[in-house]
């Protein structure tokens, strides 16, 4: 007897179901720079990112213990590799990027945000001896352009801006960090599950920054006089952005096509600076999105050039500071099976 009912993918695998989730990692990575610029204001910049790491590294120590058995057993040299990710990934990247934003407005720090490929290219040439062609050479050509152009007037003055210049500097430590961290990683998440990486250099970065605890307390005090508003900034810049964003983001890979999902990492600055606008207030100037259009024109070659039939790794990332950070690096994933809960 025939089966009326025939096998079709679950709901939650359903491409358009995917491509919405993308779109709301796109918004959650944008909306990160704007509460970030919130919370720095309120708590400062130390706090700020004493605050990402706990709330964040403590979400993935939970979900390293449930999954404890997923876990392999690393060779020493493979803890040294994930202490490296650890260091350049989550604390020096938190750091810049935090730091950074103190100086610049969110919609500045998301467009800036975009370059991790830009340096992540660079750095791998030096390194790895990767091939750079002409269109990824065009593509670095054109992102510092824009560099020069916010660095320079992207503060909204036709004159120079010390502050905006030392922002700038500041958080552009952070995707020049991520990609380190990126380049590091990449035997990492070829031969183990991503997910279970991420989560390990969260908690291992996490203890690169915990010590800032006892040069800056106060931080709990702070957070208990928190109001509705400061706890959704911290929910965002936390667990939204790095948790959920990452999780959902991994769903997507095995489910899409690595060029369709990377296409999300350029809404990452729109909903950035267009947040910015709704929610702080900030003005948007001309030179502004001149310079971050620039900027994302440069990355977008750099990564029109990549081949085909490789998988995506998002870098926050997550953007650099998402956790990590927005934009994407290609590495071949055989471990991740499409259709694989």
């Amino acid at each position: 007897m025939p089966n009326p009912r025939p096998n079709r993918p679950a709901l939650r695998h359903h491409p358009l179901l995917v491509h919405m989730s993308l779109l709301v990692v796109a918004m959650i990575w944008g909306a990160n720079f704007v509460s970030m610029k919130y919370l720095v204001v309120q708590i400062g910049a130390p706090h700020l990112l004493l605050l990402r790491v706990i709330l964040a590294s403590s979400v993935f120590g939970l979900i390293l213990l449930i999954r404890h058995r997923a876990i392999p057993r690393f060779t020493p040299d493979v803890w040294r590799l994930l202490a490296l990710v650890g260091f350049f990934g989550i604390a020096m990247n938190q750091l810049a990027v935090i730091y950074g934003i103190g100086y610049l407005s969110a919609a500045l720090a998301s467009l800036i945000a975009t370059s991790t490929p830009i340096f992540t290219t660079i750095i791998s040439r030096i390194f790895l001896g990767d091939r750079l062609t002409s269109r990824k050479a065009a593509g670095i050509a054109l992102s510092f352009a824009g560099f020069l152009i916010v660095l320079l007037f992207g503060s909204g003055s036709t004159q120079f801006s010390v502050n905006n210049a030392i922002g700038v500097l500041i958080i552009i430590c952070a995707p020049f960090s991520w990609a380190i961290s990126t380049v590091i990683s990449k035997p990492l998440m070829v031969a183990h599950d991503p997910k279970i990486i991420t989560a390990l250099t969260s908690v291992v970065g996490a203890a690169f920054v915990l010590p800032l605890f006892f040069f800056q307390p106060g931080l709990f005090a702070e957070m208990a006089a928190f109001d509705a508003r400061s706890w959704l900034a911290a929910f965002t810049t936390s667990i939204l952005a790095v948790v959920v964003a990452y999780t959902l983001w991994y769903q997507g890979l095995r489910r899409l096509e690595p060029t369709q999902v990377a296409v999300y990492i350029y809404l990452v600055p729109f909903f950035g600076v267009l947040f910015s606008w709704l929610l702080l207030g900030e003005t948007i100037t001309l030179f502004l999105l001149l310079g971050g259009a620039t900027i994302l024109a440069g990355v977008i070659v750099t990564n029109s050039s990549r081949p085909p039939a490789i998988a995506a790794e998002p870098l926050s990332s997550p953007p650099a500071g998402a956790g990590i950070e927005p934009p994407t690096v290609a590495y071949p994933q055989p471990s991740i099976e499409k259709g694989r809960d």
